[in-house]
């Protein structure tokens, strides 16, 4: 498997899971900090995957995206803070992913943040 390495992803992002669901609403992971990563401030339609969201299925605005290493999948739902420690800094959660594994290319996961 070829694999993109952290040296090719200049920026840093914190990635928060969502675990599930409790009796007192969402169970979060603990924050995973400075993960590699290639950050976009592009906006771009994409179908909406998250599973409580009111618009499932539907086109939705999307303005940022992300680029990851294998090792930080991370489904819908999940909150990233992408450009930490500067004026731009924001918490979005994740409104799709795609994990990329093929023969012979980088594999690697992008997500499309709120």
């Amino acid at each position: 498997m070829t694999r993109l390495r952290p040296k090719h992803l200049p920026h840093r992002v914190t990635i928060q899971e969502l675990k599930g669901e409790g009796a007192e609403g969402d169970i979060w992971a603990t924050a995973q900090p400075d993960r590699p990563a290639y950050v976009e401030q592009k906006t771009r339609l994409v179908v909406d995957r998250r599973a409580t969201s009111p618009t499932v299925g539907q086109e939705v605005t999307a303005t940022t995206f992300v680029v990851l290493l294998p090792d930080d999948d991370c489904q819908p739902r999940s909150r990233v803070t992408v450009w930490p420690g500067t004026p731009r800094e924001r918490t979005a959660e994740v409104i799709d992913s795609a994990f990329f594994d093929y023969h012979g290319t980088p594999s690697h996961v992008e997500l499309y943040l709120e």
